[in-house]
């Protein structure tokens, strides 16, 4: 990787006893003239620290290495064909893929519905350098009495149907990649010998006796969390370690609105190229729609975008600017078309109620979630200051404790923060 040193590198250092109340541009590193508790550690970094260490005899040194590390950067990651995005978060995630492609690492992908993971998969193949094709498996889509057959291939009278040899989708990737997406929904009986596949990379078709070596780079992903499954017995632990050596989350795009007037655009040039025919042509969008698009949370992410702008895309029958009127009314109304759940609620009833219809809900793991991402949003606005944290989050349960910040380190313990 060639690396290409900036004009120049900043360090702001910040020294007390406790967390600073507003964190400073990063980078900046937190100096405290105390033994920094490993909780205090940890929130500050979530802050946004380069670094947290204790003032003493060797810190000019220390500061000395972190300026030298900040001196140099690595080439600009190359945007996937596709990836529209600037922002922090954008620029983030592609960085990840592109280091992650310059390995032969398993990858994870993991995030919300929408967010763009086969786009992902199909930057890390396209940058890994492999001359195969990438072979994407969607794991929810093939029947359980089939994929195996699809995954493995079978030779011909394996079972009924099998009239003819079939390689499998596997052994068509050699040399390339394969993508499991909705590698969630991978039935058990087949995770253990996936686990064989992955750990060996050699491959039995159905009805024979013979292992072949197959070379291929794997990515999977999914929009669970599979440490929950794990825990729960649903997946095998042994698989998630073997596929989550590399594990990269996208952002929803409620944490990239700067994204979203280039993405709008993006969206209007693609629906012009998908229908040449249309009667007349959109050049711009107007500031308040943009403004009621950046104000939508986007449940649905950057696929929603998509379906809303090529929406008013079809309705339009006039002018070359997308307005506020052309947008559908739950977008101008700022809140998602199919929640049901009260003003100022934080309870989505609607997506309760299907994961208690489809069979997956756990009520600890909602519970745990919310609770964990309250915590990091506090601490996160309090600086790492657990005592603030507390005033933060309201009602915690301190009872009638002289340490307001002892419940919240309980919880931070609790949660593995």
């Amino acid at each position: 990787m060639r690396v290409v040193p900036p004009a120049r590198a900043e360090l702001r250092l910040y020294i007390g006893a406790t967390p600073p109340a507003r964190p400073p541009k990063p980078p900046w590193l937190w100096l405290s003239p105390n033994k920094i508790d490993p909780a205090d550690a940890a929130a500050v970094v979530l802050a946004g620290a380069y670094d947290v260490a204790t003032l003493g005899a060797e810190l000019p040194l220390l500061v000395q290495r972190r300026i030298a590390e900040l001196t140099v950067r690595a080439e600009p990651a190359v945007a996937a064909e596709g990836f529209v995005g600037k922002s922090e978060a954008a620029r983030r995630v592609l960085s990840e893929l592109d280091r992650a492609a310059r390995t032969s690492m398993a990858v994870l992908l993991t995030g919300e519905t929408g967010t763009g993971k086969d786009l992902a998969a199909r930057h890390v193949h396209a940058r890994s350098g492999r001359k195969g094709r990438m072979v994407p498996i969607n794991c929810a889509a093939v029947p359980n009495e089939l994929i195996e057959g699809e995954l493995f291939g079978y030779v011909r009278g394996a079972f009924s149907g099998a009239v003819a040899d079939y390689e499998g989708l596997i052994r068509s990737a050699a040399g390339g990649t394969m993508f499991l997406d909705e590698v969630d929904d991978t039935p058990k009986t087949l995770q253990i010998k996936l686990l064989r596949v992955l750990e060996d990379r050699v491959v039995s078709k159905l009805g024979e006796s013979t292992w072949r070596e197959v070379d291929f780079r794997i990515v999977a992903a999914t929009n669970r969390d599979l440490r929950e499954l794990v825990r729960r017995g649903d997946f095998g632990d042994d698989l998630y370690q073997r596929l989550a050596i590399v594990q990269i989350e996208l952002p929803p795009l409620r944490d990239r609105t700067d994204d979203i007037p280039e993405l709008a655009a993006h969206m209007i040039a693609r629906f012009y190229r998908e229908e040449p025919a249309a009667p007349h042509r959109v050049a711009r969008i107007s500031a308040p729609a943009l403004a009621a698009l950046a104000r939508y949370p986007w449940p649905g992410n950057v696929r929603e975008l998509r379906n809303v702008m090529f929406h008013a895309l079809v309705r339009k029958r006039t002018g070359d600017e997308l307005l506020l009127s052309d947008l559908p009314l739950h977008i101008v109304r700022g809140r998602a078309s199919d929640s049901t759940q009260p003003t100022g609620s934080l309870v989505d009833r609607a997506m309760l109620a299907r994961m208690i219809d489809e069979g997956r809900m756990n009520l600890r793991a909602v519970r745990d979630e919310l609770e964990r991402t309250a915590l990091e949003l506090a601490l996160a606005k309090a600086a790492g200051s657990p005592a603030r944290a507390a005033r933060l989050l309201g009602e915690v349960g301190r009872g009638a404790s002289r340490d307001p910040g002892g419940t919240v380190r309980a919880m931070m313990r609790r949660c593995g923060l």
